[in-house]
């Protein structure tokens, strides 16, 4: 579920007491000593644009979130762990997705019944008309809103220590006005520039990998601390057969690196060769098919410490349904099994398909960050899961950067 949606659900009471149970046990001081042993360096930490400055259901709702950012540098640094600031939401919505805060323009058919993906666009730049395939007009005040939200990063953590990057918005849709979305990165960098010079100013590439789209964004003798950010995964490829295949055509992709001016990190990438993951499409959605039958296993119990709240477990399915996820197995719980990635692949697989992804990002890109430090369920979705197994090999094996 999108904070936007839990929030305005849960009212500013209950939301804001669930969410300080979920910050104080998902990520605590013993989860930066596991990374620690584990050699991780630097962090991506997503954070919402509603942090500094909340508006509508975010109210109340998100009280406490800045001072558990503190938190969060602070342990950062005693663990000599570097952060990138990653504004992962942004008022309007940047590309539909949940993940950008809000499920935009999702539509609910009746209580038991929504529709999202036919029309989840990125409108955090203006108003999408789908029938022309541009947008209405831009909205200069959300582009202003999320120039003040990184002058707040800058005025409240640009001086921390274990602030090391800031990413101005997470993964803007491939349909951005690409002419907006540069003069937008253009201002946030000089900005950062002229204010913090010692930061890196991280961009997405907004679905376009290759250097043709972004070599033109900052001059040839004017791009020091800039880094282009990709998201690179398996999951939503098409299925191959030999787990080599994968490592052929994803050294092929990672070799446009070279053709980008700017030092390449790849902001998140996942062991995981299919969509099978819980909730992977949105919550009781999904919008795209497993390539193959998925595993279920046994759905965790939470792990909240006062506010957990169990569901029916002898459920023959749980909802309420996306349009996209009703003939999608994988989109929902049922019988209390929750789904996770396909079998088909064994664990010496998995192991030789993170060994040969480490080395193409040894040898194409400046570093990369495991989607994510860890998982309930999914350990190829695990950094510490996949490192336990095993799966991905470590720095002393490895010697550019380790980036988690």
């Amino acid at each position: 579920m999108d904070q936007h949606s839990f929030c305005d659900a849960l009212g500013p009471e209950e939301g804001n007491a669930v969410l300080r149970d979920h910050w104080d046990t998902w990520i605590t001081e013993d989860t930066f000593q596991q990374m620690a042993d584990r050699e991780v360096e630097i962090v991506r930490l997503p954070i919402g644009d509603w942090t500094l400055k909340p508006y509508g259901p975010y109210v109340g709702c998100t009280d406490g979130a800045k001072d558990k950012i503190t938190w969060l540098l602070d342990t950062a640094q005693r663990y000599n762990i570097k952060v990138l600031l990653d504004v992962h939401a942004v008022k309007g919505s940047q590309n539909g997705f949940d993940n950008s805060g809000i499920g935009n323009r999702t539509i609910w058919t009746d209580e038991n019944n929504f529709s999202h993906w036919e029309h989840a666009f990125g409108e955090w730049m203006g108003e999408w008309d789908n029938d022309s395939g541009s947008y209405k007009s831009i909205n200069q005040d959300n582009i202003n809103w999320a120039k003040d939200t990184i002058q707040g990063l800058l005025d409240t953590w640009g001086e921390h220590p274990a602030v090391y990057a800031i990413e101005p918005v997470n993964e803007p849709w491939w349909a951005s006005d690409l002419d907006t979305l540069k003069s937008f990165y253009r201002d946030v960098r000089a900005m950062m520039k002229e204010q913090q010079p010692r930061l890196k100013f991280v961009f997405h590439d907004s679905f376009h990998f290759d250097g043709n789209t972004w070599n033109d964004l900052f001059a040839d003798d004017d791009h020091e601390n800039v880094v282009l950010d990709t998201h690179q995964y398996f999951a939503w490829w098409e299925k191959r057969g030999d787990i080599g295949l994968y490592c052929d055509d994803y050294g092929a992709v990672m070799n446009m690196a070279q053709y980008v001016k700017y030092d390449v990190w790849v902001g998140e990438w996942a062991l995981a060769t299919d969509v099978c993951a819980t909730w992977l499409g949105g919550f009781n959605d999904a919008n795209t098919d497993a390539n193959r039958e998925c595993q279920r296993v046994d759905c965790p119990y939470s792990y909240l410490s006062e506010h957990a709240v169990d569901f029916d477990r002898n459920a023959e399915r749980l909802g309420p349904y996306g349009s996209s996820g009703l003939n999608r197995s994988h989109s929902t719980i049922q019988k209390g099994k929750c789904p996770i990635d396909s079998a088909y692949y064994s664990d010496d697989q998995v192991m030789r398909l993170g060994q040969c992804t480490l080395d193409i990002f040894n040898g194409t890109v400046e570093g990369h960050f495991m989607w994510t430090v860890r998982n309930e369920l999914e350990p190829r979705w695990s950094y510490t899961s996949s490192y336990d197994m095993g799966w991905i090999k470590n720095k002393s094996e490895n010697k550019p950067e380790l980036i988690q």
